[in-house]
């Protein structure tokens, strides 16, 4: 209902006024009534009604004063002058502060009413623009969110829309959270009232519903303390509803481009309620404490037989990998959940290190992420994860009519900064560490430790041009633990120390 004020000195004017017409039936209501000028004043910018009714003779302030004042004070309702007098200067005045009517004393019921009408209209109209605009702008946030947590869009275009929509992304820690009303269902969906109680006290939260839940960015906290808060709120829910929510909470990122990462953490957690079905929440934590672990050292381990593009000692990684979980008679879901953190852990790598991984397998990683959660058996499981990686090999890897000793050149070239040994290497590759060594010399022309040198020397040179780094943040970086052996290393190679380097690069 949209509201009304009169502003008049004589008190049976007002009444008057409020009893022409029936303002109800016109969707407005008298909210106020001024006594004079600098009273009417106070109470328009009190009140900021949608109209106001004015007398333009009153002692203290006049009308026309008041609706210059107001305006002048950011005032932006519709102005009727009421006025005994039938003078052209008032009318003037009137039109030059874009009074909307000037009616004579005694009001003419049939002129208020028609000027009340068109109001009204105009009113409802831009009422109903607003909430467009409003809705409009709502649905695009929501789908630069959705967007966000799905990993659908690339981030250039995710940095304008946020801008655009003035999100606010400047924090250091971010998760996602998914909340299942465990009274829902697709019919009835989630409960407004549940939701508003559940964030009433959370801050730096932003929410989107996708499918039947409800997911939650929280911003400036760990995933353990938005899930402390989280089952803070949950007890007030259940309280005042009975059944709350089941909260899924994705692991810490630094980075809003990374979110979809705890998003997925997030959602392979609620996809598995039966299994937690008396829990109220999960978390990293959850899985940990039911002997879940993640296992580092396999999809490490995967990364350099992709790297590399050796697909049978892969193969027989996996192979291995399929008799220990049937061995020791691992469940199901405890293997899904392992793989799943594997190749996620391959595609957060590879996505940052990678071009070619970026431009041409982007929109796979989803698809065998999916295949996987709905294997069937450990062998159709497993056989994905070996297409997954092969897929990756035959886009990063150096071409298989290469010879082993360019393969190394490329694996050194992409690992430089690891602790890098012959051995190790050989080790990958399934060859003796002295018989690589001496058909790597023979090919190259110069020994494994001197190639794998120029090589963290030529990028340590470009580090100093690049970056601002200190030297012996420079030397951990390109693979040297002792900044003593790496000042010796860039003087034999570059011929001055790595600090003149810099000063003539200046």
């Amino acid at each position: 209902m949209y509201q009304v004020m009169i502003i008049d000195d004589e008190m049976i004017v007002r009444d008057g006024i409020k009893c022409l017409i029936d303002w109800e039936d016109y969707n407005f209501e008298v909210c106020a009534e001024g006594y004079d000028g600098k009273d009417g004043l106070k109470k328009v910018l009190e009140y900021s009604p949608d109209l106001v009714l004015v007398d333009v003779k009153m002692p203290g302030m006049s009308g026309i004063e008041l609706i210059r004042e107001a305006k002048k004070a950011g005032f932006e309702g519709k102005f009727i002058i009421l006025t005994g007098y039938s003078d052209f200067e008032f009318a003037k005045s009137a039109v030059s502060l874009g009074v909307r009517a000037y009616l004579l004393k005694p009001i003419d019921e049939d002129e208020l009413l028609e000027n009340v009408k068109e109001l009204l209209a105009e009113l409802d109209a831009k009422k109903h623009l607003d909430d467009y605009y409003t809705l409009s702008e709502l649905k695009a946030r929501q789908q630069v969110l959705s967007h966000l947590l799905l990993h659908t869009s690339d981030r250039e275009a995710l940095k304008r829309e946020i801008k655009l929509y003035g999100m606010d992304f400047k924090y250091n820690s971010f998760c996602a959270a998914i909340l299942k009303d465990r009274e829902s269902s697709e019919e009835n969906g989630i409960s407004q009232d549940k939701i508003d109680l559940m964030l009433w006290d959370m801050e730096h939260v932003d929410k989107v519903i996708m499918d039947d839940k409800l997911v939650l960015i929280c911003k400036g906290l760990s995933y353990e303390e938005v899930k402390k808060q989280l089952l803070i709120s949950n007890e007030k829910v259940k309280k005042r509803f009975t059944e709350g929510f089941f909260i899924a909470v994705g692991h810490s990122v630094t980075y809003w481009q990374d979110l979809h990462f705890s998003y997925e953490s997030a959602k392979l957690l609620s996809e598995y309620q039966f299994s937690f079905k008396e829990m109220e929440a999960v978390g990293i934590e959850t899985l940990k404490a039911s002997g879940i672990t993640e296992d580092k050292e396999f999809p490490e381990l995967l990364l350099n037989f992709i790297e590399i593009g050796d697909m049978g000692a892969l193969k027989e990684a996996i192979k291995e990998k399929e008799e220990l979980y049937r061995g020791r008679l691992i469940k199901e879901w405890d293997i899904k959940v392992q793989i799943t953190q594997c190749i996620s852990y391959l595609h957060h790598i590879l996505e940052k290190k990678y071009d070619k991984y970026r431009e041409q397998f982007k929109d796979e990683y989803q698809k065998y992420a999916d295949r996987m959660k709905k294997a069937e058996s450990l062998s159709v499981l497993l056989n994905n994860l070996y297409n997954f990686c092969d897929e990756i090999s035959k886009v990063i890897c150096v071409v298989a009519s290469e010879n082993v000793i360019k393969r190394m050149i490329a694996y050194m070239e992409k690992n430089y900064g690891q602790d890098l040994k012959l051995e190790s290497i050989a080790k990958l590759f399934n060859y003796n560490s002295a018989y690589l060594g001496k058909i790597f010399k023979k090919e190259i022309g110069e020994n494994f430790n001197n190639v794998l040198d120029a090589i963290r020397i030529k990028n340590a040179k470009r580090l100093l041009q690049e970056t601002d780094l200190k030297v012996y943040q420079i030397s951990e970086q390109v693979g040297y633990s002792n900044i003593d052996y790496f000042y010796s290393k860039f003087k034999k190679y570059v011929g001055i120390s790595p600090k003149e380097f810099k000063r003539t690069e200046e």
